[in-house]
């Protein structure tokens, strides 16, 4: 179908649809062509010829001089009005201008869209349009790594502001992402972790480790040495994914810590987070999140971004990174912002982005596909197939 047919539709009516949301009431029928949303959300005849078929269309939708301006003239003037969604629009239209807002903010090179989330939808993007969007074939998990690549360039730049370029010349991998493959190769072949770890480790010598850790991969009979960095939290995205209970997750997690970081606070970083994954994954709202750590890893999870950047700095243990890293996820509106908010907090900025980044991965239904693209060009085809083999295994089901 040809987005032509949006046109013909809107000759008599787009008048009439932008006076009513002016005015704060939708009186008429013309939802489905004035708001486009992804096909496959509604079961009409009519929704199913004015449903977008997939992210291109979206794009071109976006970019027609009509169209697209169309758009985001009347959704401007919906941001704008203090009324709420569902008494600009009823109940039932409330949640197709959701949809329509997650589908364009997919393909938006501003923030529009996502201003109307955060305003009148509290910052929650449609979670069944972000599952239909998902293209099995070029998925992988990709939280972690694409966080960490994100934040690679930024540690000790003092990046104080989500506004940054989220990919340049510089943007790499670094050891987050390779020990994050460690564990899904540890997942993947029920193997010893210790001996995946080293192998990646020494194979991918300047990714970055911290010095114990360095001497840890070159030893050959190597043992746990009572850290507590946030290295165990940035590794353990892929545990969260796995297991069908709570108990078995904190047990992985603890597993995965302890072969390097047997603190007690190491072994909680790693918990917390893969506890936040696995809740994420299981539809939980972020209050259930927010007050299950608070309650069982007693984390300080009641300030904002904007009160901790100003007096942030440095810090890679994991009770100076992982609550910071929480929060960034639990003030997020979509995954992109989840990690522009914990780099921006000026700290260990690749691991925090790993970590922020993972929980949102869970979320809101996986990343992007234009930063999944992005993180593929900079990942070893071994990592790329074990990532995908990975999301093959433990995560397809669930996103479908």
């Amino acid at each position: 179908m040809q987005i032509d047919r949006f046109l013909t539709a809107q000759q008599n009516t787009y008048a009439e649809a932008l006076a009513e949301v002016k005015a704060g009431r939708k009186t008429n029928h013309w939802i489905w062509w004035i708001f486009p949303q992804l096909r496959g959300l509604g079961i009409s005849e009519t929704s199913d010829y004015y449903g977008i078929a997939d992210l291109q269309e979206a794009q071109d939708y976006l970019k027609h001089p009509v169209l697209g301006n169309r758009l985001r003239e009347i959704t401007l003037v919906f941001l704008n009005t203090d009324k709420s969604a569902e008494s600009v629009f009823g109940t039932l239209d409330a949640m197709k201008v959701r949809s329509c807002m997650t589908l364009f903010n997919q393909v938006a090179t501003d923030d529009l869209f996502r201003r109307v989330l955060c305003k009148h939808f509290g910052g929650e993007q449609d979670a069944l349009t972000l599952r239909l969007l998902r293209s099995s074939s070029k998925n992988f998990l990709a939280g972690a790594a694409a966080g960490d690549i994100i934040g690679s360039v930024y540690e000790w730049r003092g990046c104080k502001t989500p506004d940054f370029p989220l990919f340049g010349k510089d943007s790499k991998f670094t050891d987050d992402t390779v020990m994050t493959v460690a564990n899904v190769r540890w997942l993947l072949e029920k193997g010893s972790l210790t001996d995946i770890m080293q192998d990646l480790g020494r194979r991918y010598p300047h990714a970055g480790y911290g010095g114990m850790f360095k001497k840890w991969l070159k030893e050959e009979y190597p043992q746990p040495y009572n850290s507590f960095g946030n290295g165990a939290a940035m590794r353990v995205s892929p545990v969260g994914w796995v297991f069908g209970t709570l108990e078995e997750t904190l047990d992985a997690a603890r597993e995965s810590a302890s072969v390097t970081h047997n603190h007690p606070e190491g072994i909680k970083g790693a918990q917390a987070t893969a506890a936040c994954i696995f809740l994420a994954r299981k539809n939980h709202p972020k209050e259930a999140i927010k007050a299950y750590i608070k309650e069982t890893f007693h984390y300080n999870l009641d300030r904002t971004c904007d009160e901790i950047r100003p007096v942030y700095r440095f810090d890679s243990r994991c009770q100076g990174s992982v609550p910071e890293s929480i929060i960034a996820f639990l003030e997020s509106a979509d995954y992109e912002s989840a990690v522009r908010l914990a780099v921006s907090l000026g700290g260990d900025t690749d691991t925090m982005g790993a970590i922020a980044g993972s929980i949102a991965e869970a979320y809101y239904g996986g990343v992007p596909e234009t930063i999944r693209e992005e993180v593929l060009k900079r990942l070893p085809e071994e990592f790329a197939d074990l990532l995908q083999r990975f999301y093959t295994e433990y995560m397809e089901l669930e996103m479908d």
